[in-house]
């Protein structure tokens, strides 16, 4: 399927659903429950996937680590907590501004 078809089905056209798309615009709800039916997903998989708030963050690594073993899961977390330490390591030496 191409991003025309799906800009048809949700009765937008092509430019208006790559805004959408890109995240610059954001689907009505009409059109949100006709997105998830096309790509046979659920209402909160496309909000939870796409939003940049901290829970729906940690909610989508959530899912992601689904069907994982504790051990799977449990290195998944050692991981995220390296990339964090370096990421705050990054900031601390940024100068104030």
């Amino acid at each position: 399927m191409v991003q025309q078809d799906v800009a048809d089905r949700i009765n937008l056209g092509l430019e208006g659903y790559a805004r959408v798309e890109r995240g610059i615009t954001s689907p009505t709800l009409s059109r949100l429950v006709k997105l998830a039916d096309i790509l046979g997903c659920s209402i909160a998989e496309l909000v939870v996937e796409t939003s940049t708030g901290l829970s729906a963050q940690a909610q989508h690594i959530a899912n992601l680590m689904e069907g994982l073993g504790s051990s799977d899961r449990d290195e998944v977390v050692k991981i995220v907590e390296s990339v964090c330490a370096v990421a705050h390591k990054k900031y601390k030496k940024q100068p104030s501004q």
